[in-house]
């Protein structure tokens, strides 16, 4: 197809540039709603390539919307850039990938898009990792006026769709009273045993549990001293399903676990809620057939494996039930057991096996867009299966 050609070699073009930009944030990682360098960093090299930006966007500080092309395009095309780091791991979910692939297609079609007739926007997304910062930018419109919404994700397998449970994260504190743990024990009440019975609780409650959902937590205080009754505890949990509704009605029974372990204990319990609820991935397959074809036109051999097992969670979810969206991955590594959050895939997202995938995923996007600008069918199909899957079920 006329365009294709010209915008995969302006990625090549691009090349030295993406890389260093991508080398940049994985040497400069940044946690959620922390993303202040990183966010400096991408948005001064995308004014410098024409792109009107506007930082702060959502209420967020780091969120940002950069916006090229015609006036009255045939479709706006959203780029979906990801760059908050990991705690102590740093890009080992290789958002510094995500947010580069991203940014590298815009800036390889950015030349063209008169031509095309289509409009082009990097969102810039903070807090994927803990927060969902996209959940506050789908509540401010950003993606009212958006055709298609799309990101590739670094994995341990090249794969197009996808499914992404829901979830609901949680902290949890118990309180207690300090006393003597020998002299006095029958003074205290101990926030460590009340935790410890949550744990308890929850381990009994896992049993009943769907094969779609998961609970899991750790223990962020247990106490000061072992000879001190622990007068505090704290905790931060993950509930997730792949149906929201039953993730709600999960929640509802972890609740109930903390509050029946405070009462055995005698303490009381605060449970906060952390951040929003994400939602679960709703894959455009019209979409996804589309960038499939492209991948593998650029010579990468997509897997098929099953679409609901070794799921994480994700806040694309929550812009997937508003516009058109895919979540392709594509393989860092030719080897499987390299998985995400962990510190060989921090490795090799800064490395070449990272420039490789980073490229590659840059002109799979951009000849995506190509075939959505100019292929009015395609945009129908897209929307005729976006619309289908928002009619409620009978």
């Amino acid at each position: 197809m006329p365009f294709k050609d010209e915008i995969v070699a302006a990625v090549d073009r691009l090349s030295n540039t993406l890389s260093a930009t991508s080398r940049f944030l994985h040497l400069h990682p940044e946690l959620a709603y922390e993303e202040r360098e990183s966010a400096r960093h991408l948005t001064s090299l995308l004014k410098a390539h024409d792109f009107q930006v506007i930082e702060g966007v959502g209420g967020l500080p780091t969120a940002f919307v950069a916006r090229a092309g015609v006036e009255h395009p045939s479709a706006t095309v959203a780029f979906l850039a990801e760059y908050d780091a990991l705690p102590s791991l740093g890009h080992a979910c290789g958002h510094n990938l995500i947010a580069t692939s991203s940014i590298g297609a815009a800036l390889a079609l950015q030349p063209f898009l008169q031509a095309l007739g289509g409009r082009v926007l990097v969102v810039g997304c903070p807090a994927e990792e803990r927060g969902g910062g996209k959940i506050a930018l789908v509540k401010a419109g950003l993606f009212a006026n958006v055709d298609a919404a799309l990101l590739v994700h670094p994995s341990n397998r090249t794969e197009v769709f996808k499914s992404a449970l829901a979830m609901r994260a949680l902290r949890v504190e118990f309180f207690g009273k300090a006393s003597h743990a020998a002299a006095a024990p029958h003074l205290g009440i101990n926030a460590l045993d009340a935790m410890v019975l949550a744990f308890t609780n929850l381990n009994a409650l896992r049993q009943q549990l769907r094969d779609d959902a998961r609970i899991h937590g750790i223990i962020t205080d247990g106490g000061r001293a072992p000879n001190i009754i622990p007068d505090y505890a704290a905790a931060r949990f993950c509930i997730r399903s792949l149906d929201l509704d039953y993730l709600r009605h999960l929640y509802g029974r972890v609740v109930a676990c903390f509050k029946a372990a405070a009462t055995a204990a005698g303490a009381a319990v605060t449970i906060h809620d952390e951040g929003e609820e994400y939602h679960p991935m709703r894959c455009n397959r019209a979409l996804g057939t589309i960038f499939r074809t492209n991948l593998e036109a650029l010579g990468e051999r997509v897997e098929q494996t099953s679409e609901d097992q070794d799921l994480g969670s994700t806040d694309v979810g929550n812009v997937s039930q508003v516009v058109p969206t895919i979540h392709p991955t594509i393989a860092l590594t030719d080897q499987p057991d390299v998985v995400c959050h962990s510190d060989a895939f921090a490795e090799a997202a800064g490395g070449l096996s990272g420039d490789r995938a980073m490229l590659l995923a840059a002109k799979a996007l951009a000849m995506t867009a190509v075939d959505l600008f100019t292929d009015p069918t395609a945009r129908r199909h897209i929307q005729e299966e976006f619309g289908h899957q928002c009619q409620p079920s009978a």
